[in-house]
């Protein structure tokens, strides 16, 4: 399950997790780890359609994926170099993690970040414009659900140079 770290405090318990997340407009839920019949991407979603219908009803996702990274998966190390940076998105970054673990650093504050530290079973909504930056655990492996308003909104926006610029301010209302 996750970890939280916030303000010197490491948190592993769900409900203050969430609690402590929703205080900062971050969607945080436990779906928990499923048996799956059948391993594939289909199988992944069929698996968790029911909570997937849900959210898209209520935030009007349209569509849906599964991605994963692995030690094998080419140019691992180039793929996710793109996301150390801190960065936004116009679009939610909704992840599911089905197995591996992965890191978002989410800013609350200008001068404050949470660290989440996603593992199977957790969902996390990153909501759009909001400033972070994502990597993984040394497992350097993941799979996720990824959820969208709008594809093309999840490319991530690396624009800001100085971290107390009056732009990036405007992200936490």
């Amino acid at each position: 399950m996750a970890i939280l770290e916030f303000r010197g405090e490491t948190i592993i318990d769900p409900a203050t997790i969430k609690s402590v997340l929703a205080s900062h407009r971050i969607t945080y839920e436990c779906w928990g780890v499923r048996t799956m019949e059948d391993p594939s991407a289909e199988g992944v979603l069929a698996t968790y359609a029911d909570d997937i219908t849900r959210l898209k009803s209520q935030h009007d996702y349209v569509t849906e994926d599964v991605i994963a990274l692995d030690p094998g998966t080419p140019n691992l190390e180039t793929l996710l170099a793109k996301f150390l940076p801190e960065h936004h998105h116009t679009d939610d970054e909704v992840r599911f993690t089905v197995a591996g673990e992965g890191v978002f650093e989410i800013n609350v504050s200008q001068n404050e970040r949470v660290k989440f530290t996603a593992q199977p079973g957790d969902l996390i909504v990153v909501p759009a414009w909001r400033r972070h930056l994502f990597y993984l655990t040394t497992q350097k492996t993941i799979r996720c659900i990824r959820l969208f308003k709008d594809k093309a909104g999840w490319e991530a926006h690396l624009p800001y140079s100085q971290a107390g610029s009056e732009e990036r301010a405007l992200h936490f209302a």
